[in-house]
């Protein structure tokens, strides 16, 4: 168990203002009906009067009462929400990868337009006009992925509008698109002829 992912989690659930609007909101209706409303229903004609007896006869047990109730749904929501962000942190960061990868990553349609990008991988595109994937593939090299050819070897690309050269893999997804990566070859690995 990763310690420290659970108490940045609950550090971020704890800083998350939402999480003490909610715990005012129903800690609220918590002491409403537990310290007005059920009194009232079992008879008592003065149910303020009532709560203020107790508390002069129990103050530490009535103080108590008041902040269980503002207590019980923080700790339930912060439970909840880090047990849940716990179990799909492997979801959460694949869902981040396209956003957080310093290469282009995008997805693009079966005609070769690009559908999805990643913010970095979309300024990328929009600096160099690349609408779509032959635009920095190549014809011939979209071809090849869109027909599903198997390949042999990693195919490597020069774009020469930004100067550098990338090794290429790209998988299907389900809705008959083609998720393409491009990593940046490092200048002395470049080995792609230039014309």
């Amino acid at each position: 168990m990763d310690y420290r992912l659970l108490f940045r989690l609950i550090g971020e659930r704890l800083a998350d203002r939402t999480t003490w609007v909610l715990a005012f909101v129903v800690g609220t209706l918590i002491n409403l009906y537990g310290q007005l409303l059920v009194p009232w229903f079992r008879g008592s004609f003065d149910p303020v009067t009532d709560f203020i007896i107790e508390y002069e006869i129990r103050p530490a047990l009535t103080v108590f009462s008041v902040f269980l109730a503002y207590a019980f749904p923080v700790f339930v929501g912060i439970y909840s929400a880090v047990t849940a962000r716990y179990k799909n942190r492997r979801m959460e960061s694949v869902a981040k990868l396209p956003d957080s990868c310093p290469n282009p990553v995008f997805r693009a349609e079966s005609s070769g337009r690009i559908a999805e990008a990643g913010s970095d991988t979309r300024r990328f595109l929009e600096k160099y006009g690349v609408q779509y994937a032959q635009n920095i593939l190549g014809e011939e090299l979209w071809a090849r992925i869109a027909s599903n050819q198997p390949m042999a070897d990693r195919p490597t690309i020069y774009f020469e509008p930004h100067q550098a050269a990338y090794v290429v893999a790209h998988a299907p997804s389900e809705n008959q698109e083609i998720n393409v990566y491009l990593a940046r070859l490092p200048k002395a690995l470049e080995t792609v002829p230039r014309d």
